[in-house]
Parts: structure tokens; sequence; C-alpha cells
């Protein structure tokens, strides 16, 4: 049995991750051509959590508040996101897919689904749970690195 570094592990998780968004970037274009990919990460994300606010967006997607708030007034003027004031923090505004945003994540979800199918074919449920479990034991992993490196402690060691 031939052996393998840590590092050829990610190389061929950042490989297939690269592939599977050309992937994606090209039938996002094919359902809407102006979609970005960072307006396709944050419809997706608030259309499985409807009501989510901006600062959760922020958190979810990496960028910084400024950025997200470009975008989601950019999802707003093409009417594809809604907002109304949050009920719990009147400062904070909650966001909803409008009614055309909710027709295009469907055509996004039907899309993400037949490619995740295409690139699955030939690997049962069981096989599937164990990739979910090993994928999440690796995030859990990482979890503990980026807590241990907390502070601004030199995390390398």
């Amino acid at each position: 049995m031939t052996t393998h570094a840590p590092a050829d592990v990610f190389e061929a998780m950042h490989d297939l991750l690269h592939v599977y968004r050309t992937h994606m970037v090209r039938t996002m274009a094919a359902i809407h051509p102006d979609l970005t990919h960072n307006e396709v990460r944050a419809l997706m994300f608030v259309g499985r959590h409807p009501g989510t606010t901006q600062r959760e967006l922020v958190a979810h997607s990496g960028a910084d508040k400024a950025q997200v708030a470009r975008m989601v007034g950019m999802l707003q003027d093409k009417g594809w996101l809604e907002s109304a004031q949050n009920a719990e923090d009147k400062r904070s505004r909650c966001l909803r897919l409008s009614a055309q945003g909710a027709t295009l994540h469907q055509a996004l979800r039907d899309a993400r689904r037949g490619l995740a199918a295409s690139l699955l074919k030939g690997c049962d449920d069981a096989t599937q749970a164990q990739l979910l479990a090993l994928l999440a034991q690796v995030r859990s992993n990482l979890d503990a690195i980026d807590t241990g490196c907390q502070g601004g402690r030199d995390c390398r060691s």
C-alpha cells in the first residue's frame, strides 16, 4: 500500500475544489450571467437561513463588513434580497430572499445538487457518510488550531 503525505491529501482536495468551482461558475453563468461567486454564496446562505443578519453573513463569508454591505445593497437593487428591521436589535436588519430571489435560489440549489450527484456518482450512502465524517474531523482539527492561535500567539509551535 502506498502511503501519502498529508500535503498530498490537501493538494487533492484543492484540485477537487478548483475543478468543482470551475464547473459551478459555468453553471451559475448559465443560470444568470451577472452572478458572482460571492453573490451565489450570499444568496445560498440567506436562502438556507431566512432572517439572517448582515453580521451573520459577514461571519459566514469571511468578507469585511463594507464588502458585505455593498453586496447586500447590490442584491437588493437586483431584486433578489429584501431586508426588514430586526425585532431583537433595532440597529440591524434581517435578510430574506424576495420572490425573484427565491426562484433564483431554487435554480442555484438544483444546479448544485445536480453537480454534486454527478461528482458522487458511484459513491453509495455509506461512502458519502464516511466522507462527510472525515471532512468534519479535519474541520474540527482546523478549528482547534484556530482556537489555539487566538491572542497573537505563534501557532506553529
